[in-house]
C-alpha cells in the first residue's frame, strides 16, 4: 500500500520509506550531493510509436520517478507529451543501466506533460539506499521560486537509435552521456503567450497547435540543457523537483537558456490522474486572448499592435459557464472578484488558480456602460475541443 507521508500547499505528495533524504530543514545541498541524492529518481524515457502501415521507430527523452509501490512493483514517472505522450510501448533506463517496461496513464499536449506507470519492478523496500535502484525524488513548490534561485536541470538523453540496454558506459561510443547535469539561475517567470506562440509556429506540424497553450507560467534558466534532457527534473539547491525541463530555445531566446513546466502544474495533473481518474482545467469559456477570426499566424502581431488595453470578450462559448451567466461578445470584463486587470493572461492565470465549483464575480462593460448588477459564474471544466486560449 502505498505511504502517504509528506503534505505541501495543501496537496499530498506521496513519496516512500528509503527516499534518500527529507528536507523539512530546507538545507542547502552541494550541487555534487544534489546530484548524489536525487539521480536515482531520473530515468531515461524511450518511446516507440507504431503506426499503420505497421512502421515504428524509437524516441524519446528524460523523465524522473516520484512515487513507488512495492506492493504492485509499481512505480510513477513524469516526463514530457512530446517524449512519450505519443507511444504505443516504452521503456525506461535508470543511472545504472537498469531497464523496464512502462506504458503512458495520461497525458496533456496542452502543458505537455506525461504520467507514466513502470512496471514489475523489484521490492527494494529491505535494502540500504546504496544498493537500491530507485529511489523517488521530492516534489517542491514551484510558486515558492524567486528569481536568481539555482537551477540544477538533469536528464537521461540517448541516441533514438539504439533502443533499450545499451551498455553507456564509454560516452565516447555512444556519443551521449546517461546521466548529465546543467547550472544555473532562474531568470525568469514569463507570462508566456509570445513564447508559446512560438512553441506553436515551430512544432505545429508534429506536436499539434495544442502544444503549451495551457501554460500558467514557464521558468526561464541561464543555462543551456542537453539534447535528450527535456521531460527531466529541475531541482533547486534543497534537492527538490521545481520544474520539468521542456525546451531548450532555438526561435527567440537562444541555446544557452532553459525553460521549464512548474511542477505545481504538473502535481495538479498527475495527482488528479491518480486520485480521480481525470484531469479538470478550471474554465469559464470565454475567448479574452486572441479573436476565433486571427489565425496562428497572425497571434504575435496581434498581441503586439492590435489587442486593446482592456479585456474584452471576444467570442463565448456555447453552452459554457459564462454562456449560461448571459455573458456575450463584445462585453469587457472590469474586475473579477474586486481585481482589476488590463493583461488578458492575468485574467487566464486567475481563473486556471480556482477549484471547480467555485462561483467567481465579473463586472462588466456592455455597450459603453457598466451593467448595474455583476454577473455571477460558476467555474466549469475546460473542454478538450475548446482547450486552445479559450479561458
Amino acid at each position: 500500500m502505498i505511504k502517504k507521508i509528506f503534505v505541501m500547499t495543501a496537496m499530498t505528495l506521496l513519496v516512500f520509506a528509503g527516499n534518500a533524504f527529507a528536507q523539512d530543514s530546507g538545507e542547502s545541498l552541494s550541487i555534487k550531493d544534489v546530484i548524489r541524492t536525487v539521480k536515482k529518481g531520473v530515468i531515461r524515457v524511450q518511446g516507440m510509436s507504431i503506426s499503420a502501415p505497421p512502421v515504428g521507430g524509437w524516441g524519446g527523452g528524460s523523465g524522473f520517478v516520484f512515487e513507488v509501490d512495492y506492493d504492485t512493483n509499481t512505480a510513477y514517472a513524469i516526463t514530457n507529451h512530446h517524449v512519450s505522450g505519443d507511444a504505443s510501448a516504452s521503456a525506461v533506463t535508470f543511472w545504472d543501466g537498469a531497464t523496464y517496461k512502462a506504458r503512458h496513464v495520461a497525458t496533456e499536449p496542452g502543458i505537455d506533460i506525461c504520467l507514466i506507470e513502470i512496471y514489475d519492478i523489484p521490492d527494494e523496500r529491505d535494502l540500504s539506499d546504496e544498493e537500491k535502484t530507485i529511489i523517488p525524488v521530492v516534489l517542491g513548490d514551484s510558486d515558492a521560486v524567486r528569481i536568481g534561485e539555482l537551477g540544477l536541470a538533469m536528464g537521461n538523453p540517448g541516441d533514438g537509435q539504439d533502443a533499450v540496454n545499451i551498455d553507456r558506459s564509454n560516452p565516447y561510443e555512444t556519443f551521449l552521456l546517461l546521466t548529465t547535469a546543467t547550472q544555473g539561475v532562474v531568470t525568469g517567470r514569463d507570462w508566456p503567450i509570445e513564447f508559446l506562440l512560438g512553441i506553436n509556429r515551430q512544432n505545429r506540424g508534429s506536436l499539434g497547435s495544442q502544444y503549451g497553450t495551457n501554460f500558467d507560467y514557464a521558468f526561464r534558466m541561464a543555462t543551456a540543457i542537453n539534447g535528450g534532457n527535456s521531460g527531466g527534473p529541475l531541482f533547486n539547491q534543497r534537492g527538490e523537483v521545481i520544474g520539468i525541463n521542456f525546451y531548450g530555445g532555438s526561435f527567440i531566446y537562444g541555446q544557452n537558456q532553459n525553460h521549464a513546466i512548474p511542477i505545481n502544474l504538473a502535481k495538479d495533473f498527475v495527482f488528479q490522474i491518480l486520485e480521480k481518474g481525470k484531469f479538470e482545467k478550471p474554465w469559464m469559456g470565454v475567448d479574452i486572448i486572441f479573436p476565433s477570426w486571427i489565425g496562428p499566424d497572425e497571434y504575435t502581431e496581434f498581441a503586439e499592435k492590435y489587442r486593446p488595453d482592456y479585456v474584452e470578450i471576444y467570442g463565448v462559448r456555447s453552452d459554457s459557464p459564462a454562456a449560461r451567466a448571459g455573458l456575450r461578445q463584445g462585453d469587457v470584463i472590469m474586475s473579477v472578484d474586486g481585481q482589476s486587470y488590463t493583461d488578458p493572461e492575468k485574467v487566464r492565470l486567475y481563473i486556471f488558480s480556482q477549484e471547480i465549483g467555485n462561483e467567481v464575480e465579473l463586472v462588466i462593460k456592455r455597450n459603453g456602460k457598466i451593467m448595474k448588477e455583476p454577473v455571477f459564474i460558476e467555474i466549469g471544466v475546460k473542454r478538450t475541443y475548446d482547450a486552445e486560449f479559450s479561458v
